[in-house]
């Protein structure tokens, strides 16, 4: 049988085209992020609130349109509105490149941002992939993500510095057209119409998420480590280029985002092994902490720069897997989409608000941008001092037989014990699955409320 076999074809195809469109449509973003500054400096108008305001403007679009193109596609269908939002990143790009003043340019990512196709393009993922094989498909479009922010991050400075920043947008221009040819091409289409399922938003779900503590600072988490990565890309270019020039700074970049690659595998693999996720997590953040204090005694050096950058990245690249990776340990079933949905949002809004606040800093001075980031970063850590460790996690299982006729009342009430985090009836098996905190509850307790719930 194709489970027992692995994934099938058509599910190989899906996860290749789809990883490759996220992989495009994120380089055309990460490609302009180390020199965009420098780009907008030389245009009129600019000031360090509008560098800022045109580095994460994409992200406020982003933010907005995740949820409205999701509900498009649940009508028109996933690929003509993946390919409207990719026409539109096309357009937002062709403005950025031929903008004459950092307004235009702003407005450019505005556009960009607009074409908000993440969450269709992971829905059409669930379309087309078997459950047991979905975790797999969101590693993959994961890793994509990570290689494109790499190669971006290094390729970015080498063809600005050659052909102009201009060009960077040309360029991703360029590759959202070839994002359409994939999708109309290459990825399958979904048999019948498509349908609603556990990766989408829902808004009857959101208040459960965000009073979920240890949901809501994976959220806070990510909001704060996008807003520090745009805000330190306000100024690092800027005060780099004092020492390197542009078409030079590959070679600064280049090792420290390897380096903070090549530690983050063997750091992952260690936590998950030696079930550390908390102090990996909590780690990677007092990292971020640290190279805000470096930034803030030695931004006005080379060394000071780039030993802060190094430390920034060991920490970024640490978090990047383990947000998402704790965040799926916290969620119930039927909250999959609308936990990822907030979580995606945040990242965005992060983006934003790290842009308005680094230009906004930079404008006083940049000490008083480090000393601003520091502090957030500070109150950051107290707030993931307080998360939940997840491998207190564990999981409840009981054969019910033919004794739950009804299993909805029985999953309801087990699920509103405290301590428990979810709870699912498998009906081919006849199985209850309850996944709880064993500091919170007991198997005991457990036991006496399925056996109550069984005799009523």
């Amino acid at each position: 049988m194709a489970e027992k076999e692995g994934m099938t074809p058509l599910e190989k195809r899906t996860l290749a085209g789809l990883s490759l469109i996220f992989a495009i449509r994120m380089f055309g973003l990460f490609i302009v992020l180390p020199v965009i500054s420098l780009y907008a400096r030389a245009l009129p108008g600019a000031d360090p609130l509008w560098l800022g305001l045109a580095l994460g403007g994409y992200g406020l679009s982003q933010a907005i349109f995740q949820v409205p193109f999701g509900m498009l596609s649940d009508r028109f269908g996933r690929k003509p509105v993946i390919v409207s939002g990719l026409v539109i990143f096309a357009v937002g790009s062709v403005m950025a490149a031929t903008a004459h003043s950092v307004f235009g340019l702003f407005v450019g990512r505005l556009v960009q941002g607009g074409g908000a196709v993440a969450s269709v393009v992971i829905a059409l993922m669930a379309d087309l992939t078997r459950e047991e094989y979905r975790t797999r498909a969101m590693a993959g479009i994961g890793v994509s993500i990570g290689l494109s922010f790499a190669v971006g991050m290094v390729v970015g400075p080498i063809v600005g510095a050659s052909y102009g920043v201009s060009s960077l947008f040309w360029l991703t221009a360029t590759l959202a057209l070839l994002g359409i040819a994939i999708i109309l091409f290459v990825v399958p289409s979904p048999v019948g119409a498509v349908h609603k399922n556990e990766m989408e938003l829902s808004f009857s779900q959101l208040g459960y998420v965000l009073k979920n503590p240890a949901l809501l600072r994976i959220d806070i988490s990510v909001f704060a480590l996008h807003l520090f990565l745009t805000a330190v890309f306000v100024s690092f270019p800027v005060l780099l280029q004092k020492y390197i020039p542009p078409s030079g700074m590959w070679k600064v970049y280049l090792p420290v985002i390897l380096g903070g690659m090549f530690l983050m595998v063997p750091a992952m693999i260690v936590a998950e092994k030696r079930k550390k996720l908390k102090l990996a997590f909590q780690i990677a953040v007092g990292l971020i902490v640290a190279s805000f204090v470096i930034f803030l005694a030695g931004y006005q050096t080379e060394v000071g720069l780039i030993a802060g950058l190094a430390v920034f990245f060991v920490g970024f690249n640490l978090l990047e897997p383990l947000m998402p990776s704790i965040m799926t340990r916290f969620v119930r079933t039927r909250t999959r989409g609308t936990s990822s949905g907030v979580f995606n949002m945040s990242q965005f809004m992060g983006a934003f608000i790290g842009g308005v606040l680094g230009g906004g800093l930079v404008s006083v001075s940049n000490t008083a941008l480090f000393t601003g980031l520091l502090l957030i970063s500070v109150v950051w850590l107290v707030i993931a001092l307080g998360l939940t460790d997840p491998n207190l996690l564990e999981t409840f299982e009981r054969a019910v037989g033919e004794g739950l006729h009804d299993p909805l009342p029985v999953i309801r009430q087990m699920g509103e014990m405290s301590g428990v985090i979810d709870c699912r009836y498998r009906d081919a098996e006849k199985i209850l699955w309850v996944k709880y905190l064993r500091d919170r509850i007991t198997p005991e307790d457990l036991e006496r409320k399925l056996a109550g719930l069984l005799e009523a």
